[in-house]
């Protein structure tokens, strides 16, 4: 019976001398004042409590250990080696979820043949966008000149009767208009993007613009 007392009794001594300790202090890293947070030590093995006040402490035995904090969203983790008595203090980060990179598709290699096909679709969709957008323009600018003033349209009519241009000294004489209300009619004309007056000499030179 004696031997048995002394047996326990060496277990117990030998489990009380082998237990290390890791303790500290937890803080926030905004205002590095104590924390209240979760504690866990793992190895395997794990334990937790609860730091009310920011203290921890845990017995554990040797080895390598991973201690976590966790405060709402704040977190701090530290790996530690325990081999006797460690002073861990703590301090608790916002937490960032890491996010992996999409995957970028693999790319195919464009063959020298898909590659001149392709520059002849996008030449040829260019045309096209080009060709409506002309035949767009001068139906407006035939519905605006329908829509003209009578002088106007005189005027317009002129200088396409003499294929286009016109200097203004004769556009005036051609219509009997004062020299007055044929500068007022060209810039009208010119506003509207319909002629183009360029000074040649001590005259102008008025070009119809076509659509």
């Amino acid at each position: 019976m004696k031997t048995v007392i002394i047996a326990l009794i060496l277990i117990m001594s030998s489990s009380t001398v082998f237990a290390d300790t890791v303790y500290g202090k937890i803080y926030r890293w905004d205002t590095l004042e104590p924390a209240k947070a979760v504690v866990s030590i793992k190895n395997g093995v794990e334990q937790r409590m609860v730091a009310v006040d920011g203290s921890y402490s845990f017995e554990v035995e040797p080895g390598n250990y991973t201690v976590i904090a966790r405060s709402g969203n704040l977190v701090a983790v530290e790996n530690v080696t325990v081999k006797g008595k460690i002073l861990l203090d703590l301090i608790l980060f916002p937490e960032i979820e890491i996010l992996e990179p999409p995957e970028m598709p693999e790319m195919e290699e464009i063959s020298e043949e898909d590659y001149s096909l392709l520059v002849i679709i996008l030449s040829l969709t260019g045309i096209l966008i080009i060709y409506t957008l002309k035949r767009r323009f001068g139906v407006e600018k035939r519905e605006e000149i329908e829509l003209l003033p009578e002088d106007l349209r005189k005027v317009l009519e002129v200088i396409k009767t003499e294929g286009g241009r016109i200097t203004q000294k004769e556009l005036r004489r051609k219509l009997g208009y004062s020299e007055a209300k044929i500068s007022l009619i060209i810039a009208d004309l010119e506003r509207r993007g319909l002629v183009e007056k360029v000074k040649k000499g001590r005259g102008n030179i008025i070009f119809l613009k076509t659509p």
